[in-house]
């Protein structure tokens, strides 16, 4: 594909290449699920409390955006694989944390090591300020997506209040 033209064409094919990336992750995410045996939901956990380290039933239930209930259920499927594990906060002995165990790392590692060794050498390639860039508009893209996730959140939960309460 040649470079776009003008500006116009430059962002219609930065959209287009941020959605098939997009649609890419999903197809893999949902295929490294499969391999694992574990639901999307389920991994979209592992990676939370593996990304933030030990971290609450509450914390998690907020990032994943589950309710309490669920994440309690999620936390017993992966516990019982040995995935997570609860423990006492050191601090805190009425908190209970969740991590995850070395079982993930062994279990991940035949697909996750090539693409972390490949990303690394992808990104040799950058220079330092082409990589701060990709940086800031990735977490700006981040922030963005949490805006109207929200955004989005809001609008069904003003769907659900109208259906509830109809007139």
């Amino acid at each position: 594909m040649g470079r776009p033209a003008d500006r116009a064409e430059l962002e219609a094919a930065a959209v287009d290449e941020i959605r098939g990336w997009q649609t890419d992750q999903d197809i893999f995410d949902e295929l490294v699920a499969e391999l694992a045996g574990r639901t999307r939901t389920e991994m979209r956990v592992i990676d939370i409390v593996q990304r933030l380290g030990p971290i609450t039933a509450g914390q998690l239930a907020a990032e994943v955006r589950l309710t309490s209930g669920a994440v309690t259920a999620v936390v017993d499927r992966l516990e019982a694989v040995g995935y997570v594990r609860r423990l006492r906060d050191t601090v805190d002995r009425r908190r209970v944390l969740i991590e995850v165990t070395p079982k993930v790392l062994e279990a991940s590692e035949p697909v996750f090591r090539q693409i972390a060794e490949e990303g690394f050498g992808q990104m040799a390639a950058y220079t330092d300020e082409e990589l701060a860039t990709i940086f800031r508009f990735i977490r700006e893209g981040r922030e963005f997506l949490h805006r109207h996730t929200a955004r989005v959140q809001a609008m069904i939960a003003e769907r659900d209040r109208k259906a509830a309460n109809p007139g």
